[in-house]
């Protein structure tokens, strides 16, 4: 059975029902299906929260230990809730570090946003991730690459990374999920970056991504909205950061550059949240956050619009 501390950071008064509303959605960012969730604002620590993604909370049941597998996952992330914050968001921009590490097979390591449905339920997940990762086991080399990964109509139950199954569509000559990004950042010299968005188009409703390397993003592609259906629903949750999974049997891997929240940490930064009309907002208040293995990983809180993250990774089921 699969084990993560999860620690919920609020910088901000909330009301009871608002700290159940941020751990539901951490819940579900985390594929928990764990009984209910949880009257606290601070730390909620060894629940049994199985993986994938792709797995709502089970409304109360628990899922079976042998539908759970053997890997273990780590978030360090920041959390966005409409419900929370009041705004009619419809997407997000960042520019964010690149980094590459030699990673052995079964070791993941990313920095991505994830866009998903907050539909309660035993449904899969609708909804994507885009960014970047090193995933020896996708792709057979230690590379970086620019990912993209979606659930929802289509799509097998345990989803679609990049162009494997129709979905998302490509745009012009420029990058394709999958391709490698070089180079990335020197830990000790010069940094790398790329700017990515996932907006939904007014005019269409197709969600949109956009991607530049060491320059602003351009339209590089969409999903259409036809994929996500629980999406048009405008019940969404928005999470962005760190992300890393390995087999119990190995060390987690590093996130970020490899260093915990501080001047050599990896960073989000240039944070813009994107209304319905298209026009994008700077982030100008502290959101909650989700470390969910603090000894191996951590995140900073939201300043002048950016956070750094990540860590060096640690031991098998850190406590």
């Amino acid at each position: 059975m699969l084990y993560i501390s999860i620690k919920i950071w609020s910088h901000f008064k909330m009301e009871k029902s608002s700290q159940n509303i941020v751990l539901c959605f951490v819940l579900i960012l985390a594929s928990a299906t764990i009984g209910g969730c949880f009257p606290s604002n601070k730390e909620v620590t060894n629940q049994t929260i199985p993986w994938p993604l792709q797995n709502h909370p089970a409304d109360g049941e628990q899922v079976s230990p042998q539908a759970v597998t053997h890997y273990i996952h780590h978030f360090a992330v920041q959390l966005w809730d409409r419900k929370l914050d009041g705004n009619n968001y419809y997407g997000l921009e960042v520019t964010m570090d690149v980094y590459g590490f030699y990673l052995e097979r079964e070791q993941h390591s990313s920095a991505a946003i994830w866009i998903y449905d907050k539909d309660g339920g035993k449904s899969p997940v609708n909804g994507f991730i885009l960014g970047w990762h090193v995933n020896p086991t996708l792709y057979k080399d230690s590379d970086t690459h620019f990912v993209t990964s979606w659930t929802g109509n289509g799509s097998p139950p345990e989803g679609c990374y990049n162009r494997e199954c129709p979905g998302y569509v490509r745009i012009g000559p420029g990058i394709s999920p999958g391709d490698v990004i070089s180079p990335v950042s020197d830990f000790m010299g010069k940094r790398q970056y790329i700017t990515i968005r996932a907006s939904k188009d007014k005019s269409s409703g197709d969600w949109q991504v956009y991607y530049g390397f060491n320059g602003p993003a351009k339209l590089v592609g969409y999903f259409p909205k036809s994929l996500f259906p629980r999406l048009e629903k405008n019940q969404f949750g928005i999470a962005f950061g760190g992300f890393t999974s390995h087999m119990d049997t190995q060390a987690s891997p590093p996130m970020g550059s490899g260093f915990f929240p501080g001047r050599s940490a990896a960073s989000f930064y240039d944070i813009k949240f994107v209304d319905a009309e298209g026009s994008t907002h700077s982030v100008d208040k502290v959101i909650p956050l989700l470390e969910s293995s603090p000894t191996c990983y951590r995140i900073s809180t939201i300043a002048s619009g950016g956070f750094s993250y990540g860590g060096p990774g640690c031991s098998i089921n850190p406590k």
